[in-house]
């Protein structure tokens, strides 16, 4: 057996363990399934352990596949960081920009774009600002902040601002191993309002939950509401409800190594949209717009 892993090895993996499919992952990099497949497999021979786990309605990750997620990320973000720095190569770019955040897009996602730009342009100064959605909306037209990396989902495009859009994320039902709803391959809405929900009600979660309820004539049956994903995560472990909420959220253990299953849902849910906002009659400067056009980059995307 070859013993060399390579990038193709590692684009694959990530594109199955993001789709769960094999037909899906294929489609996603441009390759036959039976390609997809086969790179798997040699990958978990190189490694010595399984990453998938194989069933009717797709594949999921065992435990050492998560665990390896991470580093196959980290080694792809390398690789494109470098290509990234190479062709936007700019002697001596330096400056500051002010930065808005949602509270979620603080604690999940500007984390790791925020650390490799910094390492691109260590004589950039970004300063960040936490904020509401409607609050940075109102910052952005004042010119109090150059830039928001938020939710906008909500967002009024029309009100003199600006948007890139750079992905939308599925909302799946999260639920315990043990749960009924396990076994099910999609899980009607109608059956979720019979369990107890836990309803995450920070950043607007709660009101674009309830848009989509009311949208098929439904209503969650709230018994927790929480401003910590960590903790809904933990109730749903403990058996205490299920939850709708985005795959850039999910993670398939809680705090104490109990697992989280995320399922597909029957209805069609809205996604969960990420971007980045600016002035649309303010002219970005050259550090603000290399920001944007890293963002819109594949390889900080988990």
């Amino acid at each position: 057996m070859n013993s060399s892993l390579n990038l193709r090895h590692l684009r694959y993996f990530i594109a199955a363990a993001e789709t769960k499919k094999i037909q899906l992952a294929a489609e996603k990099v441009h390759m036959s399934p039976s390609a997809v497949a086969d790179a798997i497999k040699s990958l978990e021979g190189i490694l010595g352990t399984t990453l998938f786990e194989r069933h009717r309605s797709g594949v999921s990750l065992t435990y050492d596949g998560y665990r390896f997620l991470d580093s196959a990320h980290r080694i792809l973000n390398m690789v494109d960081d470098s290509i990234f720095v190479f062709q936007n190569q700019k002697k001596n770019i330096e400056g500051r920009f002010i930065l808005g955040a949602s509270v979620s897009v603080v604690g999940y996602f500007l984390p790791i774009p925020l650390g490799q730009f910094e390492k691109i342009y260590p004589k950039v100064q970004v300063n960040i600002v936490e904020n509401s959605r409607d609050d940075l909306e109102r910052q952005l037209r004042a010119e109090e902040i150059d830039i928001a990396f938020m939710i906008t989902s909500n967002i009024k495009v029309s009100e003199g601002l600006e948007v890139a859009m750079l992905f939308r994320s599925e909302r799946t039902l999260w639920c315990a191993e043990s749960h009924r709803f396990a076994k099910m391959d999609k899980v009607p809405l109608a059956e979720i309002a019979k369990e107890s929900y836990i309803m995450l009600n920070s950043d607007e979660a709660e009101a674009n939950t309830n848009q989509f309820w009311k949208r098929f004539a439904l209503k969650p049956n709230v018994r927790i509401k929480t401003q910590s994903v960590e903790a809904v995560r933990g109730f749903i472990a403990r058996e205490r409800g299920v939850a709708i909420l985005s795959n850039l959220l999910y993670r398939p253990w809680s705090l104490d190594g109990t697992r989280i299953l995320s399922k597909q849902i029957e209805e069609p849910i809205p996604t969960m949209n990420l971007g980045v906002v600016w002035n649309s009659n303010k002219r970005l400067s050259l550090i603000q717009q290399q920001f944007i056009d890293f963002l819109k980059q594949d390889s900080w995307r988990w």
